[in-house]
């Protein structure tokens, strides 16, 4: 009986931190949290959000009915014979929206409001990244970007390639600017101009926060519960990699759906069969995804990656204690200008290598799941 080429194949090694890098305490570089970093004022809470509206009769201005988390805003983007978007007054802790959102769904049945199902609404969600330090905030995008695609076509149709929340494949800056800031230790800020990003990072300059943009305007209250729900498991996840290259190397040693079950839990199968994906489609969309998170994963050396201290005074300002910052993956950064220097280094080299064998590993699975 003749065997497969797939069952003569030696299974390929995962590589692991320890294989990449020897760690050497005296070439650790300092880097301090988010909101230390960017000077953001500290603020409690996990997550804010904002609901569009559009259909007829809603509660406007300081009208006694909104419930007091929440306050009306307008929006000049929005139609419709009367519109409105409430905002959540400052961010909340994750078990407390459920609560908040029931209470907006409930003023808008008490006061008779009639959501209309329009694609000039959405519902954005900030994630509270102040206390996070860039490892944290890398698992994170990395987590996100791998299921960017599938999550997004769960999100609405309408939302797919949408200009006002455009995935990291429409938009090869997303990633690219993102990796700018990673590397240069937050000396090159995301541009204004990922304001419109699905996964909008220009956030963390202005609140220290991380802006999902793709969720459909809503018309039921669950639709919210459950995208939040979803995204608080990658928010929770994400701290469980110190060294966010275990994310790509997850996924290339767990295969796509394992790892899609794996980060997305109980929320798999809505995700799956929300979105309208075969399973093939899921697992190419993946791909694609991790394909661009690894760029994010392996833009610098996180064995040499410290913690920083930072000190807040009683005015909620972030003061950062003195440090110089040492070599980043391929060269210097250069304080103030950020410019990163061509000079190759070991670091780089020793990077560089981990990244085409991870490489040549992802598109070993990929030829594996083409056969199967």
């Amino acid at each position: 009986m003749r065997k497969s080429k797939k069952a003569n194949r030696r299974p390929a090694k995962i590589p692991t931190p320890l294989d990449f890098f020897i760690r050497n305490e005296e070439d650790d570089e300092p880097s301090f949290n988010i909101g230390a970093m960017l000077g953001t004022r500290t603020v409690d809470g996990d997550v804010g959000i904002e609901v569009e509206v559009e259909g007829n009769k809603f509660p406007k201005e300081d009208a006694p009915q909104i419930p007091k988390v929440w306050r009306y805003t307008h929006d000049g983007s929005l139609r419709g014979h009367d519109n409105a978007e409430y905002v959540l007054r400052a961010p909340i802790k994750f078990d407390q929206v459920d609560k908040a959102v029931d209470d907006l769904w409930k003023m808008f049945a008490d006061y008779g409001s009639v959501l209309d199902d329009s694609n000039r609404t959405s519902v954005h969600v900030h994630l509270n990244a102040q206390g996070w330090h860039l490892n944290r905030l890398t698992a994170f995008l990395a987590l996100y970007f791998s299921v960017e695609e599938l999550l997004t076509q769960w999100c609405g149709d309408h939302r797919v390639g949408n200009l006002f929340c455009l995935r990291s494949k429409d938009a090869t800056s997303i990633v690219s600017q993102i990796r700018d800031f990673i590397r240069s230790d937050g000396e090159l800020v995301p541009s204004q101009g990922m304001h419109y990003a699905g996964l909008n990072c220009h956030a963390l300059t202005k609140y220290g926060s991380v802006e999902i943009r793709s969720l459909r305007g809503a018309t039921e209250a669950d639709t919210i519960k459950t995208w939040v729900s979803v995204l608080r498991r990658l928010y929770d996840l994400s701290g469980d990699y110190p060294d966010p290259r275990a994310v790509v190397e997850g996924f290339s040693g767990a295969g796509p759906l394992d790892y899609l079950n794996s980060i997305l839990g109980p929320y798999t199968n809505t995700i799956i069969e929300g979105s309208g994906f075969s399973h093939q489609q899921v697992m190419e969309s993946m791909y694609e995804g991790v394909r661009l998170a690894q760029d994010l994963c392996y833009c610098r050396d996180w064995s040499r990656f410290r913690k920083g201290e930072a000190k807040v005074d009683p005015f909620g300002r972030v003061k950062k204690k003195a440090a110089t910052h040492a070599q980043v993956y391929g060269g210097q950064v250069q304080p103030h200008f950020g410019s990163i220097s061509s000079t190759p280094s070991v670091s780089q080299s020793a990077a560089q290598t981990a990244h085409d064998e991870y490489m040549q590993m992802l598109t070993l699975q990929e030829m594996e799941d083409d056969e199967y």
